[in-house]
């Protein structure tokens, strides 16, 4: 069985690029549900992280559809988020929760819309 590791504890570690680049810090975990069911509640399996600078606020949802909401708010809310990226799981290749950085696969990251 593989170490267990609160959720929270991902948030703030720095990204490092396969190329030896640093990146921002993780800022949020995004979920899904699994195939795996307990009780009447399907597990939550990560999906990806949103990466960027540490900002008061949250994306609203933004992040996920950039249709949702008045259009103003959005467009607010993309704006002071304009460097969040988001990294799929899959990308991860290990993480050093001792020295708190997520060494990834890939060298840039796509946009979270």
């Amino acid at each position: 069985m593989s170490e267990r590791h609160c959720l929270n504890d991902l948030l703030g570690m720095h990204i490092r690029f396969a190329n030896g680049a640093d990146g921002d810090q993780v800022t949020d975990v995004r979920l899904r549900p699994g195939d795996r069911v307990h009780g009447v509640l399907a597990e939550l399996v990560t999906e990806g992280l949103v990466v960027g600078k540490r900002r008061p606020g949250t994306l609203f949802g933004y992040d996920r559809d950039p249709r949702r909401g008045p259009w103003m708010i959005g467009v607010d809310v993309r704006f002071r988020h304009r460097h969040t990226r988001y990294l799929p799981w899959d990308d991860v290749d290990h993480i050093d929760w001792g020295e708190r950085i997520v060494q990834v696969r890939v060298t840039s990251l796509r946009p979270p819309y």
